[in-house]
């Protein structure tokens, strides 16, 4: 059996059932990370893109606005469905970054916004990115920081464990936190025998209104989180809601709560 094959169709499902509702928190997290992932990738009029892991396709889009002719491609149906649907001038593939349906070469440049930490092998990822890059191309890859850091996450994480909410039963899946190291994401793209390898650190903060808010983005944003949260008990559901909330207080701006996130920007050139 392929490495990961049940993990992937675990995520393929989950994504497409959130496709609808991926826009009310994470669509804007993550947002934030396009034009720093197109500026790394050094995308500019005339390029032919590949957007990797397109979601609803706002990267994509951002690429044409650009001047560039991207292509999308996703694993989740509904993902790519709904990217269809909001952008119907634009091309997406249903295809897995592990197993490009590209030639060597195809792309001046690639763009994947949080893709490695869904990614089972995820050096044969990033080689298949390097491999469909014209020489000179550039890639870019975003991840999240840990939790510890990139508080949108940790505090949900943080108020899980406070409450002894029990792990959810998920296939076996790639450590989402693994390339979160400057170093370790560095060789990993090295490793694909990428050269001017960078990796730099994006921070910013997003505004929500309360904890329901943060809550239920990632019950209907997420696949393994939103999985753990639906396997608590109505107990544990209220502990942890209670725990977050007190938690998100630290990060109150009068009637706001602005909510640190930290993620970090690896890129490199094909030579």
């Amino acid at each position: 059996m392929q490495e990961g094959k049940e993990f992937k169709a675990f995520e393929a499902d989950g994504w497409s059932r959130r496709a609808p509702t991926y826009q009310l928190l994470f669509g804007e997290i993550t947002a934030h990370a396009i034009e720093p992932l197109l500026e790394a990738a050094g995308v500019g009029a005339g390029m032919r893109v590949l957007d990797a892991a397109a979601g609803p396709g706002r990267l994509a889009a951002a690429a044409a606005a650009r001047g560039a002719t991207p292509v999308g491609l996703d694993i989740a149906e509904g993902m790519i469905e709904l990217a269809r649907r909001n952008h119907p001038q634009l091309e997406f593939h249903l295809a897995d970054v592990e197993e490009l349906p590209f030639a060597d070469g195809s792309f001046d440049a690639v763009a994947g916004a949080f893709v490695l930490n869904h990614l089972p092998r995820p050096g044969r990822g990033v080689a298949e990115l390097a491999r469909v890059l014209a020489p000179g191309g550039g890639l870019a890859l975003s991840v999240w920081d840990v939790p510890q850091r990139n508080r949108f996450m940790g505090v949900l994480m943080e108020a899980l464990e406070a409450a002894d909410a029990p792990s959810a039963e998920l296939p076996a899946g790639p450590d989402p936190f693994a390339f979160a190291g400057d170093e370790v994401f560095a060789t990993l793209l090295r490793d694909a025998g990428l050269e001017n390898v960078a990796v730099r650190t994006l921070a910013f903060s997003h505004r929500i209104g309360d904890a329901d808010e943060l809550w239920d983005g990632f019950m209907h944003g997420s696949v393994r989180t939103a999985t753990r949260l639906c396997a608590l008990s109505p107990s544990q559901r209220a502990r942890a809601h209670q725990e977050l909330a007190r938690g998100l207080e630290a990060h109150r701006a009068g009637e706001w709560l602005e909510v640190p996130a930290v993620a970090k920007i690896g890129s490199g050139r094909r030579p």
